[in-house]
């Protein structure tokens, strides 16, 4: 039974770079699995999860979905999985500033072309620890509650795949940990596929994940190198 989505020796690289930035990645992922990517700034997570997400093509390798070749897909097929199919959360939070909360959240099922039903963005909210808030703007909220309000938008959609670039990466310590716990409660009550990228090895353990450390171009089981370390 093929996995639900997987890299073969996969390869990615930029004109501004002598050397691929990811060099015969290969990576199995499972409907329900959580994965943390650890790893050095400038190591590659965010290609590799841009490449997971099919935001990027790969310049040599295969990138499968449910078995079939997403290289092979249109721009228009691949932006209709998307749609379909996954939830990103940025570092930077990624909101926007005019919108309130409930807006924010509701945005992607929008920009989809899918009207969000009348309580779906508030139900969100609620899940997150918002409830009541979905009139706020993004101004008026601590950088956890933002990144919460993040999650949600990233969920709105049902996502079978949900991505998250240093999602703890601009917060304090703690609320980190909270955003961690957060992602394992929802995970573990929606069923979605978790891929977080970060330098914080802290979140391997609150996540109860599976880590991988990306150096060197590829991923592997063990830390090679000694400076990838959790944040201050």
């Amino acid at each position: 039974m093929a996995s639900f989505l997987e890299l073969q020796q996969v390869v990615k690289g930029y004109p501004s770079s002598p050397q691929p930035v990811l060099n015969d990645v290969d990576l199995q992922i499972e409907l329900g699995e959580r994965l943390v990517i650890l790893g050095n700034s400038g190591a590659g997570k965010t290609t590799l999860l841009s490449l997971l997400g099919l935001i990027l093509r790969a310049d040599q390798g295969r990138i499968l979905i449910a078995g079939e070749d997403a290289q092979q897909w249109t721009e228009k097929e691949r932006a209709l999985w998307r749609n379909r199919s996954l939830g990103y959360v940025f570092q930077d939070f990624g909101l926007i500033p005019e919108l309130n909360l409930e807006d924010n959240v509701n945005l992607p099922l929008r920009i989809a072309g899918v009207r969000p039903s009348k309580w779906q963005g508030r139900e969100l909210l609620q899940r997150v620890g918002l409830d009541g808030r979905e009139h706020s703007y993004p101004k008026e909220l601590s950088g956890g509650e933002v990144q919460r309000v993040a999650v949600a938008r990233a969920l709105v959609g049902s996502p079978h795949l949900v991505l998250a670039d240093e999602p703890t990466g601009n917060l304090q310590r703690n609320q980190g940990e909270e955003i961690g716990h957060l992602f394992l409660e929802l995970q573990q009550e929606l069923g979605f596929s978790l891929v977080v990228a970060t330098h914080n090895e802290r979140l391997v353990s609150v996540l109860q994940a599976q880590p991988l450390w990306l150096y060197d171009g590829r991923l592997h089981l063990k830390n090679g190198e000694e400076t990838v370390c959790g944040e201050d």
